[in-house]
C-alpha cells in the first residue's frame, strides 16, 4: 500500500468532500465520475488519519472509520446518477416554460 503524510489525506479527503457538494447542488456526470474516481482514492490513501478498527479481517486488514467515507462517496455518486437519469429532457429552445407562456412570433 503506498504511504503519505497526513496532509495529502487531508487533502484527498477535502477533495472527497467538495466532489460530494458538487453532486448535490448541481448533479451531473462530471461530478459523479470525480466523487467516484476521489472515493476509491481516498481507499488507498487514507493511511495516515484511518481511525480505529472496526472490524478486522486478518492481522494487517480491516474495515477503519475512513473507510466509511469512501463507502458515503459511493452511494452518493450513484444516487448523482440516478437524479440526472430521472431528470427531464430539455428540448432545444425551451426555457422551462410552457406553449401557453411562450410569445408568440
Amino acid at each position: 500500500m503506498p504511504t503519505t503524510d497526513p496532509f495529502h489525506s487531508l487533502v484527498l479527503l477535502n477533495s472527497v468532500f467538495a466532489c460530494a457538494t458538487w453532486s448535490l447542488t448541481k448533479p451531473s456526470w462530471a461530478a459523479a465520475i470525480t466523487l467516484t474516481a476521489s472515493s476509491i482514492l481516498w481507499l488507498f490513501f487514507n493511511h495516515p488519519i484511518e481511525g480505529r478498527v472496526l472490524y478486522s479481517i486478518d492481522y494487517q486488514t480491516g474495515l477503519t472509520e475512513s473507510d466509511f467515507v469512501s463507502a458515503a462517496g459511493l452511494l452518493l455518486a450513484a444516487v448523482t446518477v440516478i437524479r440526472i437519469k430521472r431528470r427531464p429532457v430539455a428540448t432545444p429552445g425551451s426555457r422551462g416554460e410552457s406553449e401557453a407562456e411562450r410569445p408568440s412570433r
